[in-house]
């Protein structure tokens, strides 16, 4: 009789919990659907009754908290998860979920604790390696960031997974030289190359920087001297300041002094613009460009427009440029196209006339590991050197550069 008894109770019971086990399933469907949809109040208002209702079920409460994160409400996400992860055994998907929210809320000392006790289980995880690193890179850690990715990267034989950690830490550098050539050649008619370069240093401070740049010229078998300095100063809102001075050796190949300075705007939405001015005095008279720069940015691509006034002639000259950066391989494209008397790289002489020069121009950055770049650029002008008379005109320059 007892067994009959049995037998009707678990007829009975069995259909019961399934039906449960079904509406759990289903209510948990429905509200992953809802988080797709970006309705997380109404995922909340499924899950919450599941959470009461099924106490010990810990998936309904790290979805539950991980719906909070993605609100964006931290504090109430982490008092669902803490205490799923800060027991003995922690739950690992509680780890996961508190170890972004705390990621995503700023909270760093904390989502540093919680790496630590997802890597004591599992060590290799390179989601979590990679939250850990970031985190210690935005605390200034850098040196405790780099010694884990190349132990991770001894025992994965990969580093590619750190590769923008890695960048991030590399433009800390506070220190970078480069040297420059730049060869420039006319035909039709054509005369001797003109040959110019520079050594440079440069220093980052905490809100500015330093460059020292020494320029020498080659130019109808003169070689002369040009030694300036530029200073960049960030301000509280971004916006910065570049300045320039400069003193040479002769009167001929560069400015007897030359001095400048342009201000330039942080970006408003899509927006950035700047105004500045530059000043060259030569032994016979003296050269004052007025300029400014308005920018165009959508994602990687960037279209600007900058004009230059020449006060003295009363000439003004344009370049529009086109550009394509890539953040994470620090690479640039860039296609400059120019109209006007302003010279390539501004070389001016005290020869300037009213004369006319069309240009194009491309250049690309490329880095070859962490520091070390390679800018090679070229750009065609077709100048009136007199009145009505045009030649062709080549300019190409190579800038290698390395930071430390």
């Amino acid at each position: 009789m007892k067994f009959l008894y049995y037998i009707i109770f678990l007829l009975f019971i069995s259909p019961v919990i399934l039906a449960q086990d079904i509406n759990m399933d289903a209510i948990m469907a429905r509200a992953k659907g809802e988080v797709e949809k970006g309705n997380f109040d109404t995922a909340l208002s499924l899950i919450e009754p599941l959470s009461l209702k099924f106490p010990e079920n810990e998936e309904v409460r790290i979805y539950a908290g991980r719906i909070y994160s993605w609100k964006k409400d931290y504090n109430t996400s982490i008092k669902i998860l803490s205490p799923m992860a800060d027991r003995i055994n922690p739950n690992p998907d509680a780890l996961l979920a508190i170890i972004n929210t705390c990621f995503w809320s700023e909270q760093f000392e904390k989502c540093i604790k919680y790496c630590d006790k997802y890597l004591a289980i599992a060590p290799n995880s390179v989601d979590v390696i990679r939250i850990k690193v970031t985190v210690l890179e935005k605390l200034d850690r850098d040196e405790e960031a780099l010694a884990i990715i190349e132990k991770f990267s001894i025992t994965d034989n990969s580093t590619q997974a750190f590769r923008a950690v890695r960048i991030l830490i590399g433009r800390k550098a506070k220190n970078a030289v480069a040297a420059s050539y730049l060869n420039i050649s006319t035909s039709d008619p054509g005369q001797s190359p003109l040959h110019y370069g520079y050594v440079e240093y440069s220093h980052k401070f905490a809100k500015s920087a330093l460059v020292g740049r020494a320029n020498a010229g080659h130019v109808n078998g003169d070689t002369q001297m040009l030694f300036e300095a530029d200073y960049y100063q960030t301000f509280s809102k971004k916006n910065y300041l570049y300045v320039n001075g400069g003193v040479s050796t002769g009167e001929t190949v560069f400015p007897v002094v030359k001095a400048g300075a342009e201000y330039y705007f942080v970006q408003h939405k899509m927006f950035d613009y700047s105004l500045g001015i530059r000043f060259m005095h030569f032994a016979t008279e003296d050269v004052t460009l007025l300029t400014g720069q308005l920018g165009y940015h959508n994602g990687a691509y960037t279209v600007a427009y900058r004009p230059y006034y020449d006060t003295g002639n009363a000439l003004f000259s344009h370049v529009l440029s086109f550009q394509k950066a890539n953040d994470e391989k620090e690479s640039i494209l860039r296609l400059e196209l120019q109209y006007g008397n302003v010279p390539y790289l501004y070389l001016y002489t005290s020869l300037t006339q009213p004369l006319s020069s069309y240009r194009a121009g491309l250049q690309y950055q490329h880095r070859f590991g962490a520091a070390f770049f390679v800018r090679p650029v070229f750009l065609y002008e077709y100048e009136e050197y007199l009145p009505d008379t045009f030649r062709n005109r080549f300019n190409f320059q190579v800038i290698f550069t390395k930071r430390f």
